[in-house]
């Protein structure tokens, strides 16, 4: 039987940008390699040449400030959030005005679909709206308390793949993809609320 995710919730402290996500999967018997996890801070996968570092067993555990030789304020290691404004930065050298906030605060619920997040300097496309989905994009679950980020990195017919930080055994990830008279929408446990996209 395949897994379940469900999402227990996101922890994230305010004002450092820190988000870290707990995820619980609901399987019939334990998960390959469970014993095998690396450990803190060690690299789990790279997309785009930008590495995506385990946070362990304990997914409350950071290990301080990551700021980039520039003076960026990537976010807390290795919290969901500290990655996708790392890979922002290193691959696309894109600068957030906005390093801030919880993982749910980088979409805004209300800016109108296909117009710019000021506070990420992104386009934001809903959930469920006439944009497809384009690699590269940033995917926002904005659930309480804390949400969650990803990078999409693959864009097919019928799913979509995710790089991402901080999800235990999931620095990649599969979600439907489902396409009903020209609207888009990704599903999962929680569905995510959008995508943003660099301009």
């Amino acid at each position: 039987m395949p897994s379940r995710r469900t999402f227990i919730g996101f922890i994230a402290l305010a004002g450092i940008g820190v988000s870290i996500a707990i995820i619980q999967r609901k399987r019939t018997t334990p998960p390959a390699g469970i014993l095998d996890w690396p450990g803190h801070g060690e690299v789990v996968h790279t997309h785009n040449g930008v590495p995506i570092y385990s946070n362990g067993l304990q997914v409350f555990k950071s290990s301080g400030k990551h700021t980039a030789d520039d003076g960026y304020y990537y976010g807390r290691k290795w919290q969901c959030v500290e990655f996708i404004k790392r890979y922002y930065h290193d691959a696309h050298d894109h600068h957030m005005p906005n390093v801030w906030g919880h993982a749910k605060d980088f979409y805004q619920s209300d800016l109108s679909h296909g117009s710019l997040n000021q506070g990420r300097g992104m386009l934001q496309f809903k959930n469920g709206g006439n944009i497809a989905p384009m690699v590269d994009d940033l995917l926002v679950w904005n659930n309480e308390p804390y949400g969650h980020v990803a990078v999409i990195s693959e864009v097919h017919d019928n799913y979509i793949m995710v790089a991402q930080q901080n999800i235990y055994g999931g620095a990649t990830e599969r979600f439907p993809l489902a396409n009903k008279d020209g609207r888009f929408t990704i599903t999962s446990s929680v569905n995510p609320a959008g995508w943003l996209r660099l301009p």
